[in-house]
């Protein structure tokens, strides 16, 4: 294959901001044009758990297919008495949805904002959504000061840097805390005026069972929920989550763990790396780009960010193999 890197995307550039909005993922897509099976591709294009979902999925799957006939519980229930528990809020104070993007999809049309600042070069997807809805967005980098605007939204760890900063004070808006690890999530409670959105599939690696929350004051998950769709979430998914909460600060601490691992081998094969916090790393080699390709490694471009040319973002490879792997494609 003549390309070292994939890129699976062909954004146009518009004045200020991506008009395209790529993603990580993109296997199948990688095995056509690599012509291979998807199973020899080694996906490190996105941030989910390097251990893959837990071993024990299936057999409680195969044990509650009867959930497949059933319509998901309108409130989200087990998994919203759960994640209150688990969080020490009131159950009125979480909205469970099929994933993140479900809430930000919705977030802008339930409340109307004019104008929206968020920190660049960020995900796509809540810049895509505010527009369109009709609300302004203000873009600004890490050293600016913050656009006045209606709401902030603001993403800790940073996306795709891996950044950890808190929501500043006096701001009021979204914080988008997908890759915050658990411990921090429970210390939170309710922040004033600041909407807390989360992913649930990354910490457990299934984002095929679509499974997020918000965090907020009752008036404001009352007035999100007349703009969501009457079920949050698969059945399956919604009695899934109280079994693999207690899992959460283990699984936490494999990725801290890997991330440090993956930011010592870049840097040993004289990468410039970004520190991260979070399942994966952003950095930049020094020389020539390998040939990730005849690896069949699928690792994340940002084409649609010019100030990130010649940037990857590498999620953390999950057994001895996947490290091999890897290794052998930074070897020149």
């Amino acid at each position: 294959m003549s390309s070292n890197v994939i890129n699976l995307h062909a954004p146009s550039i518009a004045a200020g901001l991506p008009a395209d909005f790529p993603h990580g993922g993109g296997v199948e897509a990688a095995a056509r044009l690599w012509q291979c099976d998807t199973s020899e591709v080694l996906d490190l294009s996105t941030g989910l758990h390097p251990s893959g979902a837990p071993a024990w999925l299936g057999d409680w799957m195969h044990r509650h297919t009867h959930l497949v006939e059933c319509y998901p519980d309108v409130h989200g229930e087990p998994a919203r008495t759960a994640l209150a528990d688990e969080f020490g809020v009131e159950a009125g104070n979480v909205l469970i949805t099929a994933g993140a993007q479900a809430a930000i999809e919705t977030v802008f049309q339930a409340f109307g904002w004019s104008s929206m600042a968020i920190q660049t070069p960020c995900y796509l997807e809540p810049v895509r959504c505010a527009e369109r809805s009709g609300c302004a967005v203000l873009p600004f980098q890490a050293a600016d000061k913050i656009p006045d605007a209606d709401m902030l939204w603001w993403t800790n760890p940073h996306n795709p840097t891996g950044a950890a900063s808190e929501f500043p004070n006096g701001y009021c808006g979204v914080l988008d805390e997908s890759y915050m690890p658990f411990a921090q999530r429970r210390d939170m409670r309710l922040l004033p005026g600041v909407m807390r959105i989360g992913s649930l599939t990354k910490t457990f690696c299934i984002p095929g069972l679509r499974l997020g929350y918000v965090i907020a004051c009752s008036e404001d998950i009352r007035r999100l929920k007349l703009w969501m769709p009457p079920w949050p979430a698969p059945t399956m998914a919604l009695h899934l989550l109280p079994e693999l909460l207690p899992q959460a600060d283990e699984r936490d601490a494999i990725v801290s763990r890997g991330c440090i691992r993956l930011t010592a081998l870049l840097a040993q094969h004289g990468w410039e790396v970004r520190p991260s916090t979070t399942s994966f790393v952003l950095a930049r080699p020094k020389g020539g780009m390998p040939d990730f390709a005849s690896h069949r490694i699928l690792v994340r471009t940002f084409p649609e960010w010019p100030e990130l040319t010649g940037w990857l973002r590498f999620g953390i490879p999950g057994d001895a193999f996947a490290w091999k792997r890897l290794e052998e494609a930074l070897c020149p």
